[in-house]
């Protein structure tokens, strides 16, 4: 999606002024921008003050190093060390096998896999 000419802070600012009495298709005709793109603003932003859609945005970037954080440490929880030191992935789960039998179908397949 297109980025917008906007900042936020910018965008805070717009919408306090439609908040203050200023005519929407004012506001929209000064800012370069439709009607639709205002009311999906508001619906974004809310009734943010700038300091706040300021804060917001510190906390979106945070949240996205934590996400990565998190990502990286999940990764490393799944590599297991081997005798030679080199890490390698862990084998994926294997159900066991009972009776040396490769697989039970047919009729009894429940009375076959019983130990």
């Amino acid at each position: 999606m297109r980025r917008s000419l906007h900042t936020d802070e910018e965008i805070a600012f717009l919408l306090d002024e439609a908040a203050r009495g200023i005519p929407i298709a004012e506001i929209c005709a000064s800012a370069h921008v439709s009607l639709g793109t205002f009311y999906r603003w508001r619906r974004r932003l809310g009734g943010l003050k700038p300091a706040g859609v300021a804060r917001l945005d510190q906390v979106e970037r945070e949240n996205a190093a934590l996400r990565a954080e998190l990502q990286r440490l999940r990764g490393a929880m799944t590599i297991q060390p081997t005798r030679q030191g080199v890490a390698e992935r862990a084998a994926p789960y294997r159900p066991p096998r009972y009776r040396n039998s490769d697989a039970c179908v047919g009729r009894f397949a429940f009375v076959r896999t019983a130990n």
